[in-house]
């Protein structure tokens, strides 16, 4: 019988699986970055000669045009590719037909058009096969100076169940990789960018989930929030490379909590309490992507970092 380790959901790492996040934790923790591969697993960079995009450093600076990822990444699934057909609505296939077909090339991944843009469904084991597979809900839409939003769930079916809410957004419970002020990734970086960060987020909510740690660099809006979210171990929020022990915790341990709840409000127009994924959003998990949102009604759901409300069609 195999040794298994921790538990993840409703689902187990093995052994050599839990070793893996833990080691990818103390690289991250350091600033050494992963490599993400094809199928969204997270590699440690050893110094190997594997061609492969690193998707956890800012794409800033160093970003090429949107297209095919050739020689980029190293193909891990045995055959040949399966070629993703054309979306439907020419709208659809001009914004997002190419790299829907590249993201297709490198994870298991579904569209679904929607008059304000498209939904994608992608499935990624971060840990590789001995770890659990996780489920993504992308939301992009056609105005790229909205930012997509997507929903991260440890199984989906009946007993749907979303990730952890730490990292998440307000209120929506959507995952937060990276905020849009940092360039770490835009809409020319593509599709398949846009996920290997995704698979990199995993990485750590697994990692603080079950070693008690949000390994390396984290954002930290107001005293409220890292009160409530930050270990005294993990990076401060304020770019100063220090631990939040030796840093904002002191401080912000001086501001009255009715303070802290004001000043969170009026930055996420929400209470801390109330993040949670949408209805829609949960339904559609439920009934296994059989049941989309719609997508201009999730978008006005919250109004979150300054962003442009989506217009109804």
């Amino acid at each position: 019988m195999r040794k298994m380790g921790k538990a993840c959901g409703k689902t187990k790492f093995s052994q050599s699986a839990f070793n893996h996040l833990r080691d990818l934790g103390i690289d991250i923790d350091a600033e050494r970055q992963p490599l993400v591969f094809d199928g969204g697993f997270v590699g440690r960079d050893n110094g190997q000669k594997g061609k492969v995009k690193d998707a956890s450093q800012s794409y800033a600076g160093h970003r090429s045009e949107a297209g095919p990822r050739k020689g980029q990444r190293a193909r891990t699934r045995p055959g040949p590719a399966r070629q993703a057909e054309s979306l439907r609505s020419v709208a659809h296939e001009t914004a997002f037909g190419d790299q829907f077909r590249i993201l297709a090339h490198h994870y298991e991944a579904l569209a679904f058009e929607d008059p304000n843009g498209l939904w994608v469904a992608v499935k990624t084991r971060p840990l590789g096969r001995g770890g659990p597979q996780v489920h993504l809900l992308v939301a992009l839409p056609f105005e790229e100076t909205i930012s997509p939003r997507t929903w991260a769930f440890e199984a989906i079916g009946n007993q749907a169940e979303l990730f952890p809410l730490k990292h998440t957004n307000f209120p929506d419970a959507s995952v937060c990789a990276f905020t849009k002020e940092s360039g770490a990734w835009e809409p020319k970086d593509g599709l398949t960018a846009l996920l290997d960060h995704y698979s990199l987020w995993i990485i750590k909510s697994w990692h603080r989930t079950h070693l008690d740690l949000w390994p390396g660099p984290q954002v930290g809006a107001c005293a409220y929030y890292r009160r409530q979210e930050f270990k005294p171990d993990e990076w401060c929020g304020c770019e100063s490379g220090k631990r939040y022990f030796a840093c904002h915790q002191y401080k912000d341990i001086q501001v009255a909590d009715q303070i802290g709840r004001r000043q969170f409000r009026e930055l996420f127009s929400s209470n801390y309490e109330d993040r949670a994924a949408p209805q829609s959003v949960m339904l559609a998990a439920r009934s296994r992507w059989k049941i989309l949102p719609d997508m201009a009604a999730v978008f006005i759901l919250r109004h979150a970092w300054g962003e442009s409300r989506m217009p109804l069609s």
